[in-house]
């Protein structure tokens, strides 16, 4: 390897390892121990990491000298991430560590979605002017997209007809910071890698808010796919006489478990003057939020409660089809619904039944995630931090 890339597999070790003594990066990463002493020295001097004491769990009785341990320093610079869906977009500056500074979000109106370029460009400054000492620090921003980003013109390749006025080319020429864009769940995935040490190097990230995504992060790298479906979990087919998806198919995951078509079910449903729960709750169909169809089904709809139970079937299914086929060390599910603790245990029962003949099931395999909102954004900000520090410092 060029002493670049030692250095950056030494950086990146620290990242999701410290703290961690010389040995130790020397065996993992297979550097020879000169090359990890020199460039860890190196990496001192420049104030990138720093010596936190001896590693206590040698114990006395121990031969030779304790190893002093490693770790980065995680104020030097700061990343911001941001990201935009069709409801609002979310704005976060995070240290190395992954820890908020600040973040906010704002609604996005159709006509933002437009042009949402100069909205992107003029709030972004707009925050910076606000934190001139972080603005100094800040290393790069990244731009999580709900969608498929194509990287010769950084256009949006899904979804382009919502957000036509996308350019990440005219960001990166009128924004005096290095700027990445990237899927928003691919984004996710990799921030739950950087900032989260007890992910494991193989996971699958299965994120589902108005549309679904699964990003899949292989020996501590973003898989890619030769083209843009690779991820597009929510286009497979769960049951072939179902709904009319919008790409065309029947019976697609994303027609039952996605919060868009959750929410039309719904609305429907609140309109037909059906017996339902929702009627008392909001004033119109328009007002439920999927914090109101979670309660609904808490509170024993029956109506609310079949739908749901279907789409957890159809995603228990799928879960487990990924595990077997794909076997990753871990799978993350991301949802708001699945806050609603009835609603993930059942789920969990399903993926459980599909996968009786595997030993200890979802014990380790299936994690669901607290849902944060700004998990988009804090992503974006790590793949920025891998792009312009970890990886060129």
């Amino acid at each position: 390897m060029t002493t670049q890339e030692n250095r950056s597999t030494i950086l990146e070790y620290i990242f999701r390892h410290a703290p961690v003594a010389r040995s130790t990066i020397a065996k993992k990463t297979q550097i020879t121990p000169a090359t990890v002493t020199s460039i860890t020295g190196n990496f001192i001097q420049e104030g990138i990491i720093r010596e936190i004491g001896s590693d206590e769990t040698q114990g006395d009785s121990s031969p030779g000298r304790k190893k002093i341990l490693l770790d980065i320093v995680p104020d030097r610079v700061y990343a911001m991430g941001v990201e935009f869906t069709m409801r609002h977009v979310r704005f976060l500056i995070c240290s190395l560590r992954g820890i908020s500074v600040f973040q906010t979000s704002a609604l996005l109106e159709t006509e933002v979605k437009e042009n949402i370029t100069e909205f992107l460009i003029h709030k972004i400054t707009e925050i910076l002017d606000r934190l001139p000492e972080i603005s100094k620090s800040l290393i790069g921003i990244g731009i999580a997209v709900p969608g498929h980003i194509d990287p010769q013109q950084d256009k949006v390749t899904i979804n382009s007809s919502t957000y036509p006025g996308f350019s990440g080319k005219e960001l990166k020429n009128r924004l005096p910071f290095p700027i990445i864009c990237e899927n928003n769940v691919r984004c996710m995935a990799f921030g739950r890698y950087l900032f989260d040490k007890t992910s494991p190097e193989t996971f699958a990230f299965f994120h589902i808010g108005l549309g679904m995504f699964c990003a899949m992060m292989k020996d501590s790298h973003l898989f890619q796919g030769t083209n843009y479906y690779a991820g597009e979990i929510g286009h497979t087919i769960v049951n072939p006489e179902g709904k009319k998806c919008e790409c065309g198919k029947r019976g697609c995951l994303q027609t039952y478990c996605s919060e868009t078509w959750l929410l039309k079910y719904c609305r429907l449903l609140y309109e037909s003057n059906a017996n339902t729960v929702l009627t008392s709750l909001k004033p119109s169909s328009e007002d439920l939020t999927i914090e109101d169809i979670s309660k609904a089904f808490s509170l024993g709809d029956p109506q609310i409660g079949n739908y749901i139970s279907t789409a957890l079937k159809y995603l228990g299914i799928t879960i487990s089809n990924l595990a077997i086929i794909m076997n990753p060390d871990r799978i993350y599910l991301h949802c708001s619904l699945f806050s609603n603790k009835e609603i993930s245990e059942e789920l969990m029962d399903y993926i459980k039944q599909q996968l009786l003949f595997v030993d200890d099931p979802t014990d380790q395999t299936v994690q669901i995630v607290p849902y944060n909102p700004f998990e988009g954004p804090k992503g974006a900000a790590a793949y920025a931090i891998k792009n312009f520090y970890i990886d060129t410092i």
